[in-house]
Order: structure tokens, then C-alpha cells, then sequence
């Protein structure tokens, strides 16, 4: 094996080889990246650049080589551990540190150390045909079986693994031909285009074969199905009902009219907020239910609103409550991507917004303030402009207000709602099932007051409702969203859970509405001594935090409480510290779980390790492309020649170009040629000056004449011999005239 090795390193095979495998390795790490710590992605993906660039770039032997490879995987754990604060840096090194070294980064190496063994092993046996199958072939198997039977949508990896397999048959087939059939190498290279063009359309041919096909009903039955029939428990799948693709991604939603189905955790993050208190990151309410879904008819009350100015919590018309105190929270949003939401986040309640960049303040943004509802609605300024209106920093001062359960907790409904308009709140569609108001009032009946139902109503649905989001929308046989959910499916995610808090509150009688924001996202301690305290950030919220909630209003004593019936979310609310609370607070756990907080991380430093190795890779890379455009600048320079000429130039041609490259290369030593002088003319002078060359001139001059006006032919052999007693006439000439 190592002999085949050594004859394919260095060439063109082995370097695209490199790359497929490279590609198919990066579609794994984008696929347990949700799944591992970041470090752990990152410290993957970096030894596995450092060892292809090892293998393409460093002209060392064998045994050098992975000397130099040993030490970057060394120093490349160190790096990414000690910028991700998992590695201790105190203490002296010898010996400590180096056993503190070892012991912290053993958990790591089970993940790193296989990850690059296996893409060594791949690149050399890339000379077998069969190794490509099974390679290729069980990377696939792989992704589709989690496809199918995990909630993972990986059909993107499968797409980018079948076309890494795909071209590297095509190079192995070259390569195979190239050495079978040198002469027939040569011919089929006077037509690259030809033949790119040719692989483009039959990889089209096949991608779009794939897309297009119809789907078809599974013949065999998968291992669960059969046994659960075996079991008694028969399968029939129904018709889905029309509902969100089972394929979008999780994110802030714009429409909300027509809720349900299912999605797929995007990860990727939306923004970074510092706050001293955690909290839900509100966006907007809705209030109108129609049956699948929410609508919210514009307010004639709305009111522009100008950055910097407070808006009175307390005033009339405000939502919060005249027996509730308020606490003051400031939170800064630094918003990662460009994309534009529909309102500026905040925790409740906003009293006042500040755009902290200059240049977005100058271009008079335009902002509503929805008091009714209390969100903060954006128009945005220059929407012509692509990305051009959303703010990228922004601070939320708000009046979070403080709770007092125990009193709240004996407020009776008369007491909370005597002559109050509560139409907007409680209304229903004119369809509502009446099995789900009865549902609701058996589940409240213990409750003497309507804090108590509500509490008894969150604990119903977040114990007897399991949350997932992939339900089996097979199971739903009714029309309602909220029917569907609790007598059908009995599965499902955040807005499940929280319409159906909504609507079962409103059918018997208490005012809700439905709101919909981000979660409070995760921290990065700072150590474990901060394990057991509140820091103020940042926190990093994904789209994958993307939440729906409940909010009950208590009358115009109390205002508007959030409640939380999702399973696996707990809001603490702010409660007044000398009163108990409803329950002990439990640290947020989203579903499913990204990754625990990460024992002393900054995402400060996390960033800026990105970024220090973002801008490290583009130096690497750009040397290494430097360097080996300068080592083969004269195979580059005639590749060019060719791509313009259309077609292959002959030996001749060569010898006759590279001596007049070469001409123009000897002038810096005093060689220089007239423009009428010819080249037997020219050699004659300089056989003068330089006696000692006299005789590698007349080979020269043989040779040249020889190529541009003997009818003999010259062959490759002879293009080969000019360019090495060249570069031996220039070493010459440079160690005497330099």
C-alpha cells in the first residue's frame, strides 16, 4: 500500500482526494454540531484542515512530515481549549502543567484522535476503487438511517456526500486512465473544456433525476413498525392534514394565522443580550383566535413612537397593574445576522428604547408603540435598500413588574373583573369545540380563584402533553389547533402548548393572550464558583430559543402574568421577595438540549478565537496558494498559454517560448538582446564575453533553430532537455555576475 502511496502524492488525484474527503467529513461536523460543545466541532474541523494542508503543502518526507503533523495536532488542542477557558493556564509547566494538560484534554481526544485516523486512512487508500464504495456507500447509509429514524432532516449531507463520492470516481477513472494511457493522457487534455463540460451535465443529469422523482410508499417495513405489529399495535398511516412543512426551520415566525405541523432546530444564532435579570425576550401578542391560528387587527390607538422618550408604565392605559411595583431592567440586544423582525424585542414591560449606533439614529427610524398590547412595533427606514432598517444595537429599559402571588393567589374573579371589558380577551371562534371549554373547567374546578385555575391548567397541559417538535400529524382527525392537539396528536411544541393555555383560560371566562418572542437563550459562566449565581450575560439566543407563551391578566390590580405550559421551559417570574412562590425555580432547560453551559467559556472569547482563526486559515491558505504558484508558476504559465491559444502547444512551440521567457530573464546580468538581433547573432556576442559558456550557447542555438525551422521533429524529451540546461545556464550565469 505505501508503495501505491508514494506514486499518487504530489499529484492531482491525490490533492482532489483530499478534498472530497474533506467535504464528506465537513457534512458529519455540521451534523453533530448541535450535539457537541463548540470546542469540540471547532478542535474536529481545525485538525483536519492542518492535516490536509500538512499533507499538500510541506515537501518534507514521510517521516518528517508527520513529526510536523503530531505537533500541530498538539499545539492545535492547546489553542482551541485555551480560547474556549477549558485549559487551566496557572502554575508552572514542568511538570504540572503538562499533567494538568493531559488530564483536561483526554475527554477531547476521543473525538479529535479518531477524526483524523480516519481521514489518514481515507486519503491512502484512495488508490483502490472498492475502498471509494464502501467509503462513500456507508456515509450515505449512515445519513439516510438518521434521517429516517431520528427527528435530524439530513438530506443536505446526503446531497453533498453523493457528489463528493461522485467526482472522486470521476478523478479515479482519470487517474487510472492517465496511467494506463499516458499518450491518450496528453490527447485528452488538448480539450479540458470538453470534458469538464461533459461531467457538469451528467452530474446535473443525475442530481435533477433525484429531485424529480416522485415519492413512492415504502415497500419494506421499517424494524419499529414491524414489531410494533407484531406487538398488536397496527400502524395505518391517514392522510396528513395541510398544515406547516414538516421541513421549515425554527425561527421568529411572521405568520401566525395557520400554526402547527412541524420544523427543525436551526441553531444559528439571532442575537446576544446582556441583561441583569433572565427573562423571556417578548416580540409581539396576538388576540384573535381562529381556530388555526392567531390574528391581530391593527390598533387605531397606535402611536409613533421617538427613541430616547419614556413611555409611562403607569399612566392610564398602561396593562400594569395599579398593586404591582416594578422593578428597572436594562438589557443591550446586539443583533448578529441582518435579517429584519417586525418589532424591537424587550423584556416586559418597555418604557423606553435607545438605538446605540450614531449612524442609525441619524437616519430617523420609525417605530409604534402598540400601548394596548404593549409591543413596539417596527416600520424600519430605507427598506429599499437590501438589510438596510433593522437596528444592529439597541437598549430596552423596562419596568418588570413584581408579583405578589400570595395576594393575587386569594383575588376572587369578582373582585379582579367587576366591570371590566374583557371581549377582546376572551374571545373565541364561533366554531370552538365545546368538549375543549369542558376539558378546561374540569381541569379548573379545584381552583377557587383564577390564579389557581391558572396554575392548575399550565400543570395539566405541561404533565399530560409530551413535547416534540415533530408530531405525528397522522393522529389529527379534528380541524381546531387546539382539539387537534388534545384529543388527537397529544404531542407538539411551544405553540401548541401555549394556544391551547390561551384558549382553555378564555372558555371559562379569564382574559389571556398569546405572545411570542425568544427564551432566554444560555450563558457562558465564567467558572463554577458562578455556577450557582444569575450573571448578567450575555446571553447567546438562537433561533432554535424561538418560543410562544401565555399571558393571563389579572385585572387592572394585578395586570398581565406570563405563564409557561411548555414542558421542559420555566420562566422564573418576579416575585415580591418577602411572599412565596408558586413553585421552587428550576434552571430553563430548552428541547431538546443544545449543550450544558460550558464550565468557563466568554463568548467574547469564544468570538474573537473565530475570528483570529478565520483570519489565520485566509493567511494559510493564501501562502499556501502563493507558494504553489510559485512552484509551479512555469506549468501555470503554459496552462494559461494553452487556455488561450484553445488548444495544446507542441514541443516546439514550448522550446521556442520558454528560451525567448528566458532571454527576457538574463537581461538583470547584463545579457541583453537587441531587437534586431537574432538569437545565433545574439550568442555570438555573448560567446565572447562568457567563454566558459560557449558550449551550452551552441546547444542552446541547436536546439532552438532546431525547433523553429528544421522540418525534424522535436519531441517532449527534447522540450525537457531545454528547460533543465536553461535553468543550469542561469545558475551559472547568477554565480558569476551576481
Amino acid at each position: 500500500m505505501n508503495s501505491r502511496f508514494g506514486k499518487i502524492q504530489y499529484s492531482w488525484y491525490f490533492i482532489s482526494c483530499i478534498v472530497w474527503v474533506l467535504i464528506m467529513s465537513a457534512q458529519w461536523i455540521s451534523f453533530v454540531k448541535p450535539i457537541w460543545y463548540e470546542e469540540t466541532s471547532v478542535l474536529v474541523l481545525d485538525i483536519l484542515i492542518a492535516a490536509a494542508a500538512a499533507e499538500v503543502v510541506l515537501p518534507f518526507r514521510r517521516w518528517l512530515k508527520w513529526g510536523v503533523k503530531i505537533a500541530a495536532v498538539v499545539l492545535i488542542h492547546y489553542w482551541v481549549l485555551q480560547n474556549f477557558n477549558v485549559l487551566a493556564s496557572d502554575g508552572p509547566l514542568l511538570p504540572v502543567g503538562i499533567i494538568r494538560f493531559i488530564s483536561q484534554v483526554e475527554p477531547y481526544i476521543w473525538f479529535s484522535l479518531p477524526a483524523w485516523g480516519l481521514f489518514e486512512l481515507a486519503i491512502r487508500l484512495s488508490d483502490y476503487r472498492g475502498f471509494i464504495l464502501l467509503f462513500t456507500g456507508m456515509n450515505i447509509l449512515a445519513f439516510a438511517i438518521l434521517d429516517s429514524f431520528t427527528s435530524y432532516y439530513l438530506w443536505p449531507q446526503v446531497a453533498w456526500t453523493v457528489f463528493a463520492g461522485l467526482s472522486w470516481l470521476v478523478c479515479f477513472h482519470f487517474r487510472k486512465y492517465q496511467m494506463k494511457y499516458p499518450q491518450g493522457w496528453r490527447h485528452l487534455r488538448l480539450y479540458p473544456f470538453r470534458v469538464v463540460t461533459n461531467i457538469v451535465i451528467i452530474f446535473c443529469c443525475i442530481l435533477l433525476l433525484g429531485i424529480s422523482m416522485p415519492e413512492v410508499s415504502p415497500l419494506l417495513t421499517d424494524p419499529y413498525s414491524a414489531w410494533q405489529n407484531i406487538q398488536g399495535n397496527k400502524y395505518e398511516k391517514q392522510d396528513e392534514p395541510e398544515s406547516k412543512p414538516q421541513d421549515s426551520a425554527s425561527g421568529y415566525s411572521r405568520d401566525d394565522s395557520k400554526l402547527g405541523g412541524g420544523f427543525n432546530f436551526d441553531f444559528s444564532t439571532v442575537m446576544t443580550v446582556t441583561s441583569p435579570k433572565r427573562t423571556y425576550w417578548r416580540g409581539e401578542t396576538r388576540s384573535f383566535y381562529t381556530g388555526t391560528g392567531w390574528l391581530s387587527p391593527s390598533n387605531p390607538d397606535d402611536q409613533r413612537y421617538k427613541f430616547g422618550q419614556n413611555i409611562g408604565v403607569n399612566e392610564p392605559g398602561s396593562e400594569l397593574g395599579r398593586k404591582v411595583k416594578t422593578e428597572r431592567v436594562e438589557q443591550t440586544f446586539v443583533m448578529a445576522g441582518k435579517r429584519t423582525y417586525p418589532v424591537l424585542f424587550g423584556a416586559y414591560s418597555i418604557s423606553k428604547i435607545n438605538l446605540l449606533k450614531e449612524e442609525e439614529r441619524q437616519k430617523g427610524p420609525d417605530a409604534v408603540w402598540n400601548w394596548r398590547d404593549e409591543f413596539m412595533a417596527w416600520n424600519g427606514f430605507g427598506l429599499t435598500q437590501k438589510h438596510d432598517g433593522y437596528p444592529t444595537t439597541y437598549k430596552v429599559v423596562s419596568q418588570m413588574p413584581i408579583i405578589p402571588l400570595e395576594e393575587l393567589s386569594k383575588a376572587s374573579y369578582d373582585s379582579l373583573y367587576q366591570g371590566a371589558n374583557l371581549a377582546k380577551y376572551t374571545q373565541l371562534n364561533a366554531e370552538f369545540p365545546d368538549r375543549v371549554k369542558q376539558l378546561a373547567k374540569k381541569v379548573t374546578a379545584e381552583g377557587k380563584t383564577p390564579y389557581e385555575k391558572m396554575v392548575l391548567l399550565q400543570d395539566y397541559l405541561k404533565v399530560n402533553f409530551n413535547y416534540t417538535n415533530t408530531p405525528d400529524l397522522s393522529l389529527k382527525k379534528h380541524d381546531d389547533l387546539v382539539e387537534g392537539f388534545l384529543f388527537d396528536i397529544k404531542e407538539g411544541y411551544c405553540d401548541y402548548f401555549s394556544t391551547s393555555m390561551v384558549v382553555m383560560a378564555r372558555s371559562i371566562g379569564i382574559p389571556a393572550r398569546w405572545v411570542k418572542g425568544f427564551s432566554s437563550g444560555h450563558q457562558n459562566f465564567e467558572g463554577p464558583e458562578h455556577m450557582n449565581r444569575e450573571p448578567e450575560g450575555p446571553y447567546t439566543v438562537t433561533n432554535a430559543d424561538a418560543h410562544s407563551w401565555a399571558e393571563v391578566y389579572f385585572g387592572e390590580d394585578y395586570g398581565w402574568v406570563t405563564f409557561e405550559a411548555t414542558p421542559g421551559f420555566d420562566l422564573p417570574l418576579n416575585v415580591s421577595q418577602d411572599k412565596p412562590a408558586m413553585a421552587p425555580v428550576k434552571p430553563e432547560v430548552s428541547t431538546p438540549v443544545k449543550k450544558t453551559p460550558e464550565p468557563a467559556s466568554k463568548q467574547e472569547d469564544s468570538s474573537s478565537y473565530i475570528g483570529w482563526l478565520a483570519a489565520a486559515l485566509g493567511t494559510a491558505i493564501v501562502i499556501a496558494a502563493g507558494y504553489l504558484a510559485w512552484k509551479y508558476r512555469n506549468a501555470l504559465y503554459y496552462t494559461l498559454l494553452r487556455l488561450r491559444k484553445g488548444r495544446e502547444l507542441t514541443s516546439g512551440e514550448k522550446i521556442i517560448t520558454e528560451t525567448n521567457r528566458w532571454l527576457g530573464h538574463i537581461r538583470k546580468w547584463g545579457f541583453g538582446r537587441e531587437a534586431h538581433e537574432t538569437l545565433r547573432e545574439v550568442i555570438t556576442r555573448w560567446k565572447q564575453d562568457a567563454p566558459m559558456l560557449e558550449s551550452s550557447f551552441n546547444e542552446l542555438l541547436a536546439q532552438f533553430e532546431k525547433a523553429k525551422y528544421s522540418p525534424e521533429q522535436v519531441n517532449d524529451q527534447d522540450w525537457r532537455k531545454i528547460q533543465s540546461m536553461l535553468q543550469d545556464i542561469t545558475r551559472t550565469i547568477k554565480k558569476i555576475y551576481s
